[in-house]
């Protein structure tokens, strides 16, 4: 039987396939920020450091959309001229990090990052 971490890292593989050339790298993380396995990050970018800096991130997105009473937190979609980077809550334990080309196909990283989070919340829970 496989361990939570080679589940994990068969779940970022998958999800890079899925995407091809668009996916420049992808983590998984805990909502405080601490690298839970990483995959293919490019460029001398540091998983730790990503990890930290989404995870500041999606905690400062909730709390804005608390105070401003838009709802519960979906996801935060930095675009920039060359990447565009998602983050997006994977249940309570896990927070999901992917670094795009900032071409790729929008609609389609949705639909392979929902069923990404799907499994990675079947593996830590939820």
């Amino acid at each position: 039987m496989a361990s939570k971490r080679e589940m994990l890292e068969e779940i970022l593989s998958d999800l890079a396939d899925s995407l091809g050339a668009d996916m420049l790298g992808a983590l998984v993380a805990t909502p405080d920020g601490q690298v839970v396995v990483s995959t293919m990050l490019k460029g001398g970018l540091s998983a730790e450091k990503l990890a930290a800096m989404a995870a500041a991130v999606v905690g400062t997105s909730e709390r804005l959309s608390k105070v401003v009473e838009a709802g519960d937190f979906q996801d935060a979609l930095i675009r920039c001229s060359k990447q565009n980077i998602l983050s997006k809550k994977a249940g309570r334990r896990a927070i999901l990090v992917c670094v795009i080309k900032s071409d790729a196909n929008i609609g389609l990283l949705n639909i392979e990052v929902e069923d990404a989070i799907d499994r990675i919340t079947s593996v830590l829970g939820a």
